[in-house]
């Protein structure tokens, strides 16, 4: 089974919401099986919901993030995990810092799609302002989809 862990700061926003988009693709694709997804932050600290407007975007994406709890990153996290999805080159930063060892398995989100671009922390913002990162979340993943197919493939 491939394991996939996505990476934020507070894990109340972007990674709960890339979670959610990646286990619905998942879910459509029959691959519950081949496929598991979590979600972490760097900075958790005790478990939160998701917050609002992250909650707002996804419902109207028919999605629901109300059970989410928020999860502290641990290395034991990182170690289970076969590929680390990170909203931002900084979170990435930190991952390896903490361990050097997974470089193979962390990337940027933008970085494992061949794209060059941060996903900007909507916490505090609109719901407009959470509807783009949502909307940019999807995007990547739509541009990550099939190599993570192939890879759970791989993990069979």
């Amino acid at each position: 089974m491939l394991k996939i862990l996505f990476l934020c700061t507070g894990n109340t926003c972007r990674s709960p919401m890339a979670e959610i988009l990646l286990r619905e693709r998942i879910r459509q694709a029959m691959l519950t099986d081949n496929i598991a997804v979590a979600s972490a932050g760097l900075r958790a600290s005790g478990e939160f919901l998701a917050s609002r407007g992250a909650t707002a975007a996804m419902k109207m994406r028919g999605l629901d993030l109300s059970r989410h709890l928020s999860s502290q990153l641990t290395t034991q996290k990182i170690q289970a995990a076969d590929l680390v999805l990170t909203m931002t080159q900084s979170h990435k930063a930190a991952v390896l810092e903490v361990m050097p060892a997974a470089h193979t398995k962390v990337y940027t989100l933008a970085e494992y799609a061949e794209a060059a671009l941060d996903i900007d922390d909507p916490f505090g913002g609109s719901d407009a302002v959470y509807q783009r990162t949502a909307a940019q979340i999807d995007s990547l993943l739509d541009k990550v989809w099939q190599k993570i197919v192939i890879l759970a493939g791989k993990n069979s």
